[in-house]
């Protein structure tokens, strides 16, 4: 009869060996293979700071078996690039689970490929649960924290639950060198935009801002109680605001219903609505507020 410990250990390696056929090795030209998720036949997510620009890709499913790449689409504000092969991978696609139901002091357990294809595993717990927060311009849906050591080559591989499905990928390219993992939802999100445009959309208004005091008598004399607003210093021409009527010396106060102190609130709220929404935007102009209808655009790539 199997000890507890024994079939513990039977369970987690065959949920490795099970959620591994969806990972592969990267050679994204660093020097060093890392590793990925195969999330369509023809198509790999892995860790954006691994893929060096015009790098010779290979993708490694296993011993033996290597396909080229070339790269689809790359979200470096989450650390997370796409890559087609040059033909179909034959192995299972990623099998992505929930996130929002994991709990602190649950085992997990890392997974990557060597690289000569070999499957390995790095196990250890959730230290670190938290809700949305916000990398670069990324909007990244939780805060996902394992606390288990993420070898040389791990960054892009999955990190797997109880159940045996991936919660996302692991990446040591986000916390400077701490392993951080991507979570499903929002790898799925972005895998999605990366395989329509190759970029990540931006949402913008087009203004360049400064944080400003309201005074009290303003605040009476306009009717706006916002102690603090976003002064217009710039409006770019036929960009969404200037499409809305916003002026230079506007000052900012509300977008749909929602405050703000400083400019990273604004782009908070701008990320959480997304692109080409119509939004409400209040306003001071010349002590008199003023109401105008924003469609939040794209920010233009440079």
């Amino acid at each position: 009869m199997q000890s507890t410990w024994q079939q513990l250990s039977k369970e987690i390696s065959e949920s490795v060996a099970r959620a591994g056929r969806a990972v592969v090795a990267v050679d994204g030209g660093s020097g060093h293979t890392s590793s990925g998720i195969l999330w369509r036949s023809d198509l790999v997510l892995t860790a954006a700071h691994t893929i060096r620009p015009n790098a010779d890709i290979h993708i490694i499913p296993r011993p033996g078996y290597s396909v080229r790449a070339q790269l689809a689409g790359k979200g470096p504000g989450a650390d997370v690039a796409l890559l087609r092969a040059s033909q179909e991978i034959s192995a299972e696609h990623a099998e992505f689970g929930e996130t929002t139901s994991l709990a602190v002091g649950e085992i997990v357990v890392a997974i990557g490929r060597t690289r000569r294809g070999n499957l390995v595993a790095s196990s250890g717990i959730l230290s670190g649960l938290m809700g949305e927060w916000q990398f670069g311009r990324t909007r990244i849906d939780q805060f996902i924290r394992p606390d288990l050591t993420l070898y040389s080559g791990f960054s892009g591989g999955a990190l797997v639950g109880a159940d045996g499905k991936i919660l996302g990928m692991t990446t040591s390219g986000v916390a400077r060198g701490r392993p951080i993992t991507i979570p499903s939802s929002t790898l799925t999100r972005i895998a999605e935009e990366l395989s329509e445009k190759g970029h990540l959309k931006t949402p913008y208004i087009g203004v360049v801002m400064q944080p400003v005091p309201i005074p009290e008598s303003l605040q009476k004399t306009s009717g706006v109680t916002a102690a603090t607003g976003l002064l217009a210093m710039h409006v770019e021409a036929s960009g969404p605001a200037d499409n809305a009527g916003v002026l230079l010396g506007d000052v900012l106060v509300q977008l749909n219903e929602e405050r703000f102190d400083d400019l990273s609130d604004l782009q908070g709220i701008l990320r959480r609505l997304g692109v080409n929404q119509e939004v409400k935007a209040i306003l001071i102009r010349g002590g008199q507020k003023v109401e105008l209808t924003v469609k939040i655009g794209e920010r233009p790539l440079r």
